[in-house]
């Protein structure tokens, strides 16, 4: 029971808070980040994928993240809008071995959510405020038959004994909810550096998430800030600091680093980019370090990342082992013209 536990609560990536999913790329994931920034790229529509494998430390069984959204703009009115969706996929499979029996036990945690989300751009004296709304079902599952309980305890061989009832009556295998989230973002050129800030605020509607029949326990909101912005070193170097943090009660996360992108005058690789992120919980210890690299091919947008873990789930012989992240944005080109001309006849 006790792997278990820690696998609810690891399943998101974020502390504390199972079913909610935390990309170290959360940049390359706008509607996991927040639903205001579905409509912000340069383009008619764009699709985005993401993977993340993390967590092989126990057992050696990874969780495996899959992300998949789909983005795209429309007018109404000279009023922008964006509309899209998002699918969402976690799970987890792993064995334990008794010591003392020998016997082998799987268990498999896994949760599944398909999003709909709506944004709106406005734009006042070069001000481009956003507004976005998400919402969506929820779909989790576990088999309690994999799980052992106290009442499966032997006290004689020291283990519990999976055969033996758990005479848990009140636990079911799975859960469906809905869920709702908000948000908001600002952005504005300055001179040479464009800043962007937003805010987010998930789970507005407080949904039950247990797999206890009885239990009345919700899910706390969970906050989103973030920041970046856009500094031109030179005409082909752009340094780009980010900023994520994310709390929900007494739980939270930091997330801080920056990219340093080039422009380069090849047709296929038009940029490349490299850079560094560290995650830490604010009051808790140190997380993980997070090297990335990434480059535009043609229309691709592709990043890879890797968490360097300092936490002391990495120590002894799974020192520094981490977590693998891809992401993968393909972004149509946009039919708005960039400025308007104006023809003049010659007499």
């Amino acid at each position: 029971m006790k792997q278990f536990v820690i696998i609810l609560f690891c399943l998101g990536g974020f502390t504390l808070s199972a079913q909610d999913i935390h990309l170290s790329q959360f940049y390359n994931q706008d509607h996991l980040l927040n639903p205001a920034k579905i409509g912000d790229y340069d383009g008619d529509y764009r699709l985005t994928a993401n993977y993340r494998n993390q967590w092989r430390q126990l057992n050696k069984q990874p969780i495996s993240t899959y992300l998949l959204s789909f983005d795209h703009v429309f007018f109404l009115k000279n009023h922008q809008f964006n509309a899209g969706f998002m699918v969402t996929s976690d799970r987890f499979q792993g064995e334990e071995v008794s010591y003392v029996t020998g016997n082998p036990f799987t268990y498999t945690v896994s949760s599944n959510k398909i999003f709909l989300a709506l944004s709106y751009s406005y734009v006042w004296r070069k001000h481009i405020f956003r507004g976005g709304i998400q919402t969506g079902m929820v779909m989790s599952a576990s088999d309690p038959s994999t799980q052992t309980f106290p009442n499966q305890w032997d006290y004689q061989s020291g283990d519990f004994m999976i055969k033996t009832s758990s005479l848990e009556s009140q636990i079911k295998p799975s859960q469906n909810y809905w869920d709702l989230n908000i948000g908001a973002s600002w952005t504005k050129k300055l001179t040479k550096v464009t800043p962007k800030i937003g805010f987010s605020v998930n789970h507005i509607n407080r949904p039950k998430d247990s797999y206890f029949t009885n239990d009345k326990e919700r899910l706390r909101a969970r906050k989103v800030f973030f920041t970046e912005v856009q500094i031109p070193l030179t005409s082909k170097l752009i340094l780009q600091p980010k900023l994520l943090l994310m709390w929900t009660a007494k739980a939270n996360d930091l997330l801080v680093g920056s990219n340093l992108s080039r422009m380069t005058n090849n047709k296929i690789i038009s940029m490349y980019y490299v850079g560094a992120h560290y995650r830490h919980g604010v009051s808790r210890i140190f997380d993980a370090i997070i090297p990335t690299i990434g480059f535009q091919l043609k229309k691709y947008l592709i990043g890879i990342s890797y968490d360097v873990n300092l936490s002391s789930l990495s120590a002894g012989t799974n020192s520094r082992k981490g977590t693998f992240e891809f992401s993968l944005i393909y972004t149509g080109a946009s039919t708005i013209p960039k400025q308007v001309l104006l023809p003049c006849d010659r007499y």
